[in-house]
């Protein structure tokens, strides 16, 4: 039930924006006071903040209960990762409603070369967003040797071991490149760390982060790892691993598919570094025929409120809603009316990626085992004596 009202407030809340936008689209500054579009933007903030007091304090989610019967082989068909349709409809509200506002507040205000102006940038904005959303967000591409991961599962055989499941890590580190001495800039990477039966260790990279796509990386892994840690999961490469292999030598960053399906049927895309892989790929007995009919679905993000997260891309909104105030209220006009507008434009275009960059930067501890900063510039122990 907390679940259904905290999804639902999300829906209201993006319907309330949707509302707002078509108000600016639809209606002109000569109409007066737009009442309307301030009350559906007071409603929504209202769903936001609802929303955050109630997911605020959301604990990620135990493992499943009963615990499900173990897979008897790996699934036959690995989904794509679903539609993120909250996030759709975001980022089409991210295309749409900076050129909206722009509109509505330079409309016969200022001088039509500068709302031609002004305008012209902004559909450019719309169409680069609504293309990317079709693109990354809606067609949802695996990569091609991912979709060789599936091709031979749906083939009948894969290679497959099982494991169990340890954390989500979240690494941070100085890359090798880096020439500051003091407070040097960190990169991170997202790993699900699992261990085999004998009790060695082995990580599981999300899919590449892809800046104008999902964050599957760092989203799923934080539902995946603190779900399944201490529970059995298989853990598929393709069977033709050794096409893989002669391809990926050629990449930056050499990397086998996998896809690691938990028992009941949710599972993740990811990437295996090809060190410490071989001694699973190479054993015969790993080679398992998968189970026609059985199908693994990708697990669903599971968004919560975080003020370090949230608090940035909230900030932008207020200021675009304290922009536009005076615009719908009718109290500015000219070019300090144009002004407001596009200052709340370009509050709302960064408002999402924002919370983006916030959400890049900060692990949150109840769902990421967080270990220290390694520094790659400085060799291991073992290597520092000759």
């Amino acid at each position: 039930m907390r679940r259904t009202v905290a999804e639902t407030l999300r829906a209201a809340s993006l319907a309330c924006a949707a509302v707002a936008v078509l108000l600016c689209l639809v209606n002109d500054r000569s109409d007066g006071a737009r009442w309307d579009a301030l009350a559906a933007l007071v409603v929504g903030a209202c769903c936001i903040g609802a929303w955050a007091a109630l997911t605020r304090r959301t604990p990620p989610s135990g493992p499943p209960s009963p615990a499900p019967a173990p897979l008897p082989a790996p699934p036959a068909e690995l989904l794509r990762n679903p539609v993120d349709w909250y996030l759709a409809a975001g980022m089409v509200l991210t295309a749409v409603a900076p050129w909206a506002v722009f509109r509505f507040a330079a409309h016969e205000q200022i001088e039509f070369s500068a709302v031609l102006l002004g305008g012209t940038l902004l559909g450019l904005w719309t169409g680069i967003v609504l293309a990317l959303t079709v693109k990354k967000v809606l067609v949802r591409p695996l990569s091609k040797t991912h979709k060789l991961l599936a091709a031979d599962a749906k083939a009948g055989r894969v290679v497959a071991v099982r494991f169990e499941v340890g954390s989500a890590e979240w690494i941070r580190f100085v890359p090798e490149d880096s020439t500051e001495l003091i407070d040097p800039k960190l990169d991170n990477a997202q790993m699900l760390k699992v261990r085999d039966a004998e009790g060695k260790w082995y990580g599981v990279h999300g899919l590449h982060k892809d800046p104008n796509g999902p964050d599957h990386a760092r989203k799923q892994l934080a539902v995946f790892g603190p779900r399944y840690a201490g529970e059995p999961v298989w853990m598929l490469w393709p069977q033709r691993w050794e096409l893989v292999l002669a391809v990926v030598r050629r990449w930056r960053n050499p990397a086998y598919p996998v896809a690691v399906v938990a028992d009941t049927g949710e599972m993740i895309w990811g990437y295996a570094s090809l060190d410490y892989t071989d001694r699973y790929l190479t054993d015969p007995a790993n080679l398992r025929a998968t189970a026609p009919g059985l199908r693994a679905r990708p697990v669903l993000p599971r968004p919560y409120f975080r003020p370090a997260v949230h608090g940035p891309m909230l900030l932008r909104l207020a200021v675009a809603a304290a922009a536009l105030t005076p615009v719908l209220l009718d109290t500015v006009s000219g070019g300090l009316g144009a002004l407001l507008g596009l200052l709340a434009a370009t509050a709302l275009m960064d408002a999402p990626f924002a919370a983006r960059r916030a959400n890049s930067r900060t692990p949150d501890p109840s769902r990421w085992n967080v270990p220290p900063v390694e520094d790659f510039r400085v060799p291991p122990p073992d290597r520092t004596r000759s």
